[in-house]
């Protein structure tokens, strides 16, 4: 069993997390339940869907956590894209996201690769 703290990439997952917070803390009274909530729940799932991977007894059930931690990756770099399109993230602060999640699947992506081989 694998200290998560001690990953890579689960502190660059955290990393976007907290980014998103605060991306999303001026987020209209509106979007307190729509889009905001799902930016922040869904960058706060992926650090713990790689933590969850550390206590996973198999390599195989690891690897399964890590490609749903993927996949929120992609669903988050989505809810980003539809955010700057609503005018609720600038260009700056959408690029900023975009290319922290980026980062995440790439590492994940590696980290997936290590578990499986």
């Amino acid at each position: 069993m694998q200290d998560f703290r001690k990953l890579a990439v689960w502190r660059k997952a955290h990393e976007a997390a907290l980014l998103t917070y605060r991306l999303t803390a001026d987020f209209p009274r509106d979007e307190l339940f729509g889009l905001r909530n799902s930016l922040r729940k869904t960058s706060v799932d992926i650090p713990a869907y790689i933590a969850e991977s550390c206590g996973k007894p198999t390599g195989n059930e690891t690897g399964k956590a890590i490609v749903a931690a993927i996949a929120l990756a992609n669903r988050l770099e989505y809810y980003a894209l539809i955010a700057r399109d609503l005018r609720l993230l600038t260009d700056p602060n959408h690029d900023l996201l975009r290319d922290a999640v980026i980062e995440v699947r790439k590492m994940l992506s590696g980290f997936a690769k290590r578990v499986e081989g």
